[in-house]
C-alpha cells in the first residue's frame, strides 16, 4: 500500500463511527488487492473516531470540521492517488476480495462505476439482521440493495460500496455537496447522462450495520424520502420508486371516492394486507417473517412518503 502509483484509493468518510470503524479499516488493510491505499475522512467526529483511525499506521487520515459526507468524499478523492477510487463507509466491513471483486466489473473504457452486494455483519443485532433481510426481499422496488447472482448493468450502486474510475469523477465534478443522503443516486445519474456504464457484480461484498432501532429505521426512512425532492427537481422522475408516490395519491383517492359514494366500502381500505402478507409469505416461507416484514413496508411506506412529501421544506445535506 506504500507504491507511490496504486491501482485503487479506498476513500471512507466517517463520523463518530467509534463502534465500527475498527473493523472497517482491518478489514480494508487486510484485503487481498496488491495494489491500494485507504484514505480516511474524519468529517467533525466528537468521540475518539480519528484517534483509532490513526492508529493504524498505514491508513491516511483526513481531518475536517462538520460538513457532510459527500465534502468529505470529495476531499478524500482530491488526496487520493488511484487509478480508481472505492468508497465505502466507516459502518461496513469489506471482503478480503472486495477490490479484486470491484476491478472485475471494469471491463471497458465505456464503464465508469462498479458496485456490489450487501449482507449482514457475523455481530449484527437482530434489529438490524431483520432490516437487512428486509431491504433485501424488496430492493427490486429501489435499487439500493440489489439481487440476483450474476454481474449485470445498473443504473445506481450505493456508496457504501462502490468504485469509479478517477478521471470520470472529475469529469462530472464528484458528490454534490449539498445533498445527503441521495448523493450517490445524483452522482450516477450524471454519469450515465455521459454516457457511461455502471455495472454491479454480487461478489464484491460489504457487511454494512443497519439500524439496531425500528425508531432509527423509521428516521432512516424518512431522510431517504426527504432526499428525492432535489433529486426529482434536478432530473424528474427517472427512478422506479419516484412514481409511487404518484400512485399513492391516486389509490388514496380513488379510495375517499368509493368510501364517499358508499361508507361501507372503507372496510375495502385493508384488501392490500392480506395480499402483502402473503407476497412476504412467499418470498420468506416463514409466517412469522411475513408478518414482520408486512409491518416493515407499512413502516418503510409511511415514513418515505411523509419525508417525500415534506422534503421540499428543507434542503438536506450537511451530514
Amino acid at each position: 500500500m506504500s507504491d507511490s502509483f496504486v491501482t485503487f484509493s479506498v476513500v471512507v468518510p466517517v463520523h463518530n463511527s467509534r463502534r465500527t470503524i475498527g473493523k472497517c479499516l482491518e478489514s480494508l488493510i487486510n484485503n487481498d488487492h496488491p495494489s491500494y491505499e485507504v484514505v480516511v475522512v474524519d468529517d467533525g467526529s466528537t468521540d475518539d473516531t480519528a484517534d483509532i483511525c490513526q492508529s493504524f499506521d498505514s491508513v491516511k487520515v483526513i481531518r475536517l470540521s462538520k460538513g457532510g459526507p459527500s465534502r468529505a468524499r470529495n476531499v478524500g478523492v482530491g488526496h487520493s492517488r488511484g487509478k480508481y477510487v472505492a468508497f465505502t463507509d466507516g459502518d461496513c466491513v469489506v471482503d478480503r476480495q472486495w477490490l479484486s471483486e470491484l476491478e472485475k466489473g471494469f471491463t471497458g473504457e465505456d464503464i465508469a462505476g462498479v458496485g456490489g452486494d450487501q449482507k449482514s455483519p457475523d455481530d449484527e443485532s437482530e434489529t438490524g439482521r431483520t432490516v437487512q433481510e428486509f431491504m433485501k426481499t424488496i430492493g427490486f422496488i429501489t435499487d439500493y440493495i440489489k439481487t440476483g447472482e450474476t454481474l449485470r448493468e445498473t443504473e445506481h450502486n450505493p456508496s457504501c460500496c462502490a468504485a469509479y474510475r478517477r478521471r470520470v469523477l472529475d469529469e462530472v465534478g464528484g458528490f454534490d455537496e449539498n445533498l445527503w443522503p441521495g448523493e450517490d443516486v445524483d452522482l450516477d445519474r450524471k454519469i450515465r447522462l455521459k454516457g457511461y456504464g455502471l455495472v454491479y457484480n454480487p461478489a464484491a461484498v460489504v457487511a454494512h450495520y443497519r439500524p439496531e432501532t425500528y425508531r432509527g429505521f423509521a428516521r432512516m426512512m424518512r431522510r431517504y424520502g426527504a432526499c428525492q425532492w432535489p433529486l426529482v427537481r434536478r432530473y424528474g422522475l427517472f427512478r422506479k420508486i419516484h412514481y409511487e408516490p404518484v400512485a399513492l395519491i391516486f389509490l388514496l383517492l380513488l379510495a375517499a371516492t368509493l368510501i364517499w359514494w358508499d361508507w361501507r366500502l372503507r372496510f375495502a381500505l385493508l384488501s392490500p394486507l392480506p395480499v402483502i402478507v402473503a407476497w412476504f409469505l412467499v418470498k420468506t416461507a416463514s409466517m412469522r417473517k411475513a408478518v414482520l416484514f408486512s409491518f416493515l413496508m407499512l413502516l418503510t411506506l409511511v415514513n418515505w412518503n411523509w419525508g417525500f412529501f415534506t422534503g421540499h421544506w428543507y434542503r438536506p445535506g450537511g451530514g
